[in-house]
């Protein structure tokens, strides 16, 4: 397995254009992405972190990944091919919940103590950021000595600068935590005490020592950052694209989205700020990709494409808000290269786009769909969720007819790319009160949709594990419980259905009932800016529209 991974991490390297390497450094850190190399060179945020804190002239900072689910050998670097064990500071970039095991596996591989209380003086700390772990830090709090809530850009910066001056003074690592926690948006779970009732959900977390009791998320300024990859290759899920962050946030306020309520207020870097990062940093690379919640809202984007093409480059951008695909815009980015349109519906009836509050309608994604033909876009991919709060079979009915209306457009001239989700219910968002639905109805639904794809040629059907995702249903909304179970499951190797039982999970009221809107959740000594009375607002407003025709009748 070892020699596999040397063989592999030199021909990475060999690609790689943009590797940091330094000689001469104070602070070694290891930053990590707790999953594919592919994955995590996609990942603006990872990339981001690891070219500031290479730009610190103390730091070296330096990438591992897990190559290999089922690896069991030590996880060693990318630049040096060192063990975790010889880093001061270990750091996890956490985009995705699921991720959490594989966090615990490279601790276990590389012999450091999973839980923060079992690490000495000599062990490195052990910290994290990421969108997953800023919405709820609670289910894996007990790994972790610091966890960096909201944006890091400028928090690291002040975590690095804080630990190098205290490394100095040779200060205690209890000493440090506290100090660590007068530090605005970081989290040091050790000072806090949760408490639970019978079905193992907190009830409250207090906060001992002197610490905050209230964590508020950080947010930065984008005019004081450039958010780029420093880093090309051709083995990233963006193959050989430069990414660039257009913008943050987003106020459509879809009430399911978790992504548009933490990182509120919506903000775009300028188009010169944009221009300039491209002309600067992408001289390794024909391919642009324009990153960010909702590129498509973005001021002026047709002329921004319009100026990047007009360099002889080419435009990749993810997705598109249904309402914002226009001729002039699509025409550029066919000229520019792109192949796929990506749009997401995610509902099919009028009640369900109110219930989410998406702003959009039938016509709205039919004439996208329209465009996307006259322009020449050969491939079409759409996004769905189905187990919506409210959501009945009519429901259901309405994806189907809908996707039956875009393939009549498209069945002729290209092919249907059908990206079928269940809802997970997210922290910090209007839907954080709603359960998921049993397993044996998503089932249901998603058999029902697959059934009528396989009567339209040219559409292939995509869907998540239903397993996988009430699994990340329970960690999205869990608790240090939650992360004991984890904990087990990586020591001891017993299943989850035992591991519930084992540490005072009632796995059915975590996941699939629906809470009482008095109900203290364990990420609400987080304080993202919005009001948890907003949100409730905004969950009886959904609720509102779901019975809005049963109260005409």
């Amino acid at each position: 397995m070892r020699k596999k991974f040397l063989s592999e991490r030199k021909k990475l390297l060999s690609y790689e254009r943009g590797t940091f390497f330094k000689k001469k450094f104070k602070l070694r850190i290891a930053l990590g992405f707790p999953n594919s190399y592919e994955l995590g060179m996609s990942n603006l945020g990872f990339l981001t972190i690891y070219k500031l804190l290479n730009q610190i002239d103390e730091v070296f900072c330096e990438r591992f990944f897990l190559f290999d689910k089922k690896e069991s050998g030590e996880v060693k670097t990318m630049e040096s091919n060192l063990p975790l064990s010889h880093f001061s500071i270990i750091a996890f970039s956490v985009a995705y919940e699921l991720d959490y095991l594989n966090i615990l596996k490279i601790l276990k591989l590389s012999g450091i103590p999973l839980k923060s209380e079992q690490r000495d003086k000599r062990s490195p700390l052990v910290v994290a950021g990421g969108v997953a772990v800023s919405l709820n830090p609670e289910t894996v709090a007990d790994f972790f000595d610091c966890l960096f809530i909201g944006e890091s850009e400028d928090l690291i910066l002040e975590f690095i600068s804080e630990y190098l001056r205290l490394s100095k003074k040779k200060t205690s690592k209890e000493r440090m935590f506290f100090c660590f926690s007068q530090i605005p948006g970081i989290y040091v779970p050790g000072f806090y005490k949760p408490e639970y009732d019978q079905r193992g959900w907190v009830t409250d977390i207090k906060a001992e020592g002197g610490v905050p009791q209230t964590i508020k998320k950080r947010k930065v300024e984008l005019g004081s950052i450039q958010t780029h990859s420093p880093i090309i290759t051709p083995f990233s899920h963006f193959q050989k694209s430069f990414l660039v962050e257009v913008g943050r946030g987003c106020s459509r306020g879809c009430r399911f989205c978790a992504a548009g309520f933490l990182y509120r207020p919506t903000r775009f870097h300028t188009q010169d700020n944009l221009l300039n990062q491209i002309r600067s940093y992408a001289q390794n690379t024909k391919r642009i990709g324009l990153v960010g919640s909702l590129v498509s809202d973005f001021p002026r984007l047709e002329e921004l494409c319009s100026q990047i093409y007009e360099k002889g480059l080419e435009i990749q951008i993810s997705s598109f808000r249904v309402d914002k695909v226009k001729r002039e815009l699509l025409q550029i980015l066919v000229r520019s290269g792109i192949k796929t349109l990506t749009i997401a519906p995610e509902v099919g009836s009028d009640k369900m786009w109110r219930v989410i509050n998406k702003k959009i309608s039938r016509e709205d994604v039919l004439r996208s769909v329209e465009i996307a033909k006259d322009m020449g876009v050969r491939k079409l991919k759409l996004y769905f969720i189905v187990g919506l709060p409210w959501e009945n079979q009519e429901d259901i009915q309405a994806i189907l007819e809908l996707v039956s209306d875009i393939h009549k457009i498209y069945r002729k001239f290209g092919r249907i790319t059908l990206s079928v989700n269940p809802f997970i219910p997210k922290p910090n968002t209007p839907f954080q009160w709603a359960g998921m639905n049993p397993e044996l109805k998503l089932k249901e639904k998603l058999q029902t949709i697959l059934n009528k794809v396989k009567t339209l040629p040219g559409v292939s059907f995509e869907k998540k594990s239903i397993r996988e995702a009430t699994f990340q249903g329970i960690l999205s909304l869990g608790n240090r419980r939650v992360g004991e179970a984890l904990y087990y499951r990586t020591v001891e190797g017993l299943n989850f259905n035992k591991l519930w039982k084992k540490v005072g999970v009632d796995f059915d009221f975590f996941v699939l009932e629906n809470k009482n809107l008095s109900l203290f959740f364990p990420w609400d000594m987080i304080d993202t800016g919005i009001k948890k009375e907003f949100l409730k607002g905004e969950y009886r407003r959904a609720e509102k529209e779901a019975n809005i025709n049963k109260l005409k009748i």
